[in-house]
């Protein structure tokens, strides 16, 4: 069910079609609709999970980015010990490889994980947080 991040970008990689190129270039703004009903889950406080003791509480921040120049708030949480839910469904392909190419950096220096959950949704986690698969 949950797939890895290497195995997501590996899968994504073969299934490029060879005559596309994907070039980076700046970002250009555009409007985009949001949900109504995900605008209530963002400004909701943070939830926060229990995990047995009277002193360790892990924090967890649901993201939904709209551009690359997000992705500096969503390291800062990711570097104060919180677990992000990343929904990435409505950036473009180049925004939404460059948010993962650099939140994996973040992770890896953390020693966290990354996990591909959903379609365009992952869940990042410190390195005190386990994600497991319940097959």
């Amino acid at each position: 069910m949950f797939e890895s991040l290497s195995e997501k970008l590996k899968r994504m990689k073969d299934e490029k079609d060879e005559s596309a190129d994907i070039s980076f270039k700046p970002y250009e703004a555009r409007e985009v609709a949001i949900d109504s009903a995900y605008e209530k889950v963002e400004r909701q406080a943070p939830i926060v999970a229990n995990t047995g003791d009277s002193d360790s509480n892990i924090e967890l921040k649901v993201v939904r980015p709209s551009s690359f120049d997000e992705v500096g708030t969503i390291a800062d949480y990711l570097l104060d010990g919180c677990t992000v839910v990343l929904n990435l469904e409505v950036l473009d392909p180049a925004s939404t490889i460059r948010i993962l190419d650099f939140l994996n950096g973040v992770t890896y220096s953390t020693d966290g994980d990354i996990k591909n959950v959903a379609k365009s949704t992952y869940i990042i986690t410190p390195h005190n947080v386990d994600v497991s698969d319940d097959k």
